[in-house]
């Protein structure tokens, strides 16, 4: 766990609190990046969960395997101070990666249980007091087996918390069709999919313009040096088209991204 701006744990006189569920590093800057940032700018309390260390990742050249786990998770680190997020925890899952079920290694994420992993995330809403928790859309946005884990695990843990506001971040794959290619496609090229990518338009019930803290995500994506080696990165009309608003499917009533998009003041956590 790591705590930003010496933020030890949640308090309850504070105003709302997010949570944000993701699978490995990386995710919750590409995914939800200008979400968490804009979250924190209005005083709305962003906090990160990462299920793995994403330690089967794309290797570097020059790193070996066995250090490519806290290497990732410092490349998060990075990533949410940068975004403002106020604390960042890992559940210290093993990444699952990507192949079938007979090379996955021992003890892998898609492997534990999805009520024991629930548990924990719920344990993580009750001590923040969390007004809304936010996880992937059914199918993991492109099917990864760790996303789609996720999501169940995260739809799970709400209900144990009763946290009534649940967002699932997903890609507008009909507006995506009309832009530079998001890192999604990369991903998804990587797995065989049954099901295309995030969403269609009118199934998105929520969108965040996020223009306004591009600067701020295309660092925290840049952060994650590791995996994301990409030029396109550094051309900002482009990335602005692709990375500028982030989707999501709300289930339960109107919670904290909504009212921050209707520029209400930030809603107070119920003690």
């Amino acid at each position: 766990m790591v705590n930003f701006d010496g933020l030890a744990s949640a308090n309850h006189d504070q105003p709302a609190t997010v949570v944000f569920v993701h699978a490995h590093p990386d995710d919750e800057a590409i995914f939800t990046g200008g979400t968490i940032a804009a979250l924190s700018a209005v005083g709305i309390r962003p906090v990160v969960v990462i299920a793995t260390s994403g330690e089967l990742g794309e290797i570097p050249h020059g790193v070996g395997r066995e250090s490519l786990r806290d290497l990732r998770r410092g490349e998060a680190e990075r990533a949410c101070s940068l975004l403002g997020a106020e604390r960042l925890i890992f559940l210290d899952h093993v990444d699952s990666g990507v192949d079938d079920a007979t090379a996955r290694p021992a003890g892998a994420f898609v492997d534990v249980a999805v009520d024991v992993v629930a548990q924990q995330i719920a344990a993580i809403l009750i001590e923040e007091n969390a007004s809304a928790v936010v996880g992937y859309d059914d199918h993991g946005i492109y099917e990864h087996p760790d996303h789609v884990h996720a999501h169940r695990a995260t739809v799970l843990a709400a209900e144990l918390a009763a946290v009534e506001t649940t967002y699932f971040a997903t890609v507008d794959r009909e507006y995506l069709h009309f832009v530079e290619s998001h890192l999604i496609h990369r991903a998804d090229a990587s797995i065989p999919s049954i099901r295309p990518i995030g969403s269609s338009t009118v199934e998105i019930s929520t969108v965040v313009a996020v223009h306004q803290y591009l600067s701020r995500k295309q660092a925290a994506i840049a952060a994650h040096t590791s995996q994301i080696v990409d030029p396109f990165l550094g051309v900002q009309g482009s990335f602005a088209d692709v990375y500028g608003y982030e989707w999501y499917l709300r289930n339960g009533p109107a919670g904290p991204i909504d009212h921050m998009i209707s520029g209400a003041h930030p809603i107070t956590a119920i003690a």
